[in-house]
Order: C-alpha cells, then structure tokens, then sequence
C-alpha cells in the first residue's frame, strides 16, 4: 500500500480488529495514559490551545477537553464519528497557514511513522510553528521507524527535547509500556 491509501476513513474507524493492539484507542491507548499521568501535570501555558492531530474516536480528547475546557481544546482528523463539535474534519496534510493558531500543547497522533511517515512529519513541521513560547509538543523522538531527525528538527526550531526516559523520577509511569518511554520525548519552546 501507498501512504495515500492510509488517510481514508476506511480504515481508520471500519476497521477495529486492525486496531485492537492499541485498545482501539481507548483509555489503555498509549495517548490517554500519557496524558492522565504526564500533560495534565506540566506548567502549559495559560494563553494558546490545545491541539491534538488525530482525534479518532475521541476518548484521549475529551480527557484534555474536560480537564483544560472544550473552547480551548481543537481536534483534527479525517472522520468525526462522534461528531465531536471540537474536531475539525480535515485532510491534515492540507494544513497551512490559513489554519494557524497559537497553541499551548500539542500532539502529534496522526497516522503513524511506518504507515504514513509524511503526514506525522508534515503535521509535526505545522503544529511547531505555531507552538507559542513556553509550550509544549509531544511527539516522537529520533527512534522512529522512519529515522526522521525530529530531535534535530525541534532544536532547529526553537525547542527543547526531553525524554521520556529522563522523566521518569518527575512522572508516574509504571503503567507505560517501555517502547513508549524509549520513543517518545516532550519538546518545549524556549525562543
């Protein structure tokens, strides 16, 4: 399959057992974890949204919407199957500046790096520029399947990368499974 094959409802939400291995994106899915243990914590800045790139049925979404409130709170995804009235529906490789806003925290969940590793690093470059100072991008680190430099991409503009692994004496993370601690880092805005 083609990337292109992958930004299709289809196969994103008709398709649960292709999805079980994340808990069809339930409350044991990795994004939910990490924000009920980790981001619902961090200092994130009071100005700016809260953005996440891949809502799919949005449980992790309505845990930020709840706690951070749904007017500060945007979503983007292909389909909206809970109708969410936070979700943007949209192709998120067509993200310009015509969308820009200024956010507080986002998260790349779109697609992944071994199916669709240029829609995950397209919308990673639109989300940095336009994270505000002071706030924060969780993402992947350079352990990626795609080997995308996303540490030096960070740095390049303005971030600072932590990883997991280097908080985990701040953050409860008995839970995680370690390939999400090995991959994953919090870059955050400091020019």
């Amino acid at each position: 399959m083609k990337e292109t094959d992958y930004y299709k409802k289809e196969y994103w939400y008709d398709n649960p057992e292709e999805h079980s291995d994340v808990d069809n994106y339930g409350e044991n899915y990795y994004a939910y974890q990490i924000y009920e243990k980790m981001i619902l914590n961090l200092d994130i800045p009071e100005e700016g949204y809260i953005v996440l790139m891949g809502t799919n049925r949005c449980v992790s979404f309505d845990l930020l919407c709840n706690y951070f409130g749904n007017d500060r709170c945007i979503g983007f995804d292909i389909h909206n199957p809970e109708n969410h009235p936070r979700v943007v529906v949209k192709d998120c490789m067509t993200l310009s500046e015509v969308d820009d806003l200024p956010i507080a925290f986002c998260h790349n969940d779109l697609g992944s790096f071994p199916t669709t590793p240029e829609l995950k690093i397209y919308g990673q470059k639109w989300a940095a520029r336009n994270i505000i100072k002071g706030g924060y991008f969780l993402g992947r680190n350079n352990l990626n399947v795609a080997k995308f430099k996303s540490e030096e991409l960070m740095e390049g503009l303005g971030f600072e990368n932590t990883h997991f692994k280097d908080l985990e004496h701040k953050y409860d993370m008995s839970t995680f499974e370690p390939s999400w601690i090995e991959g994953h880092m919090l870059s955050r805005r400091v020019k």
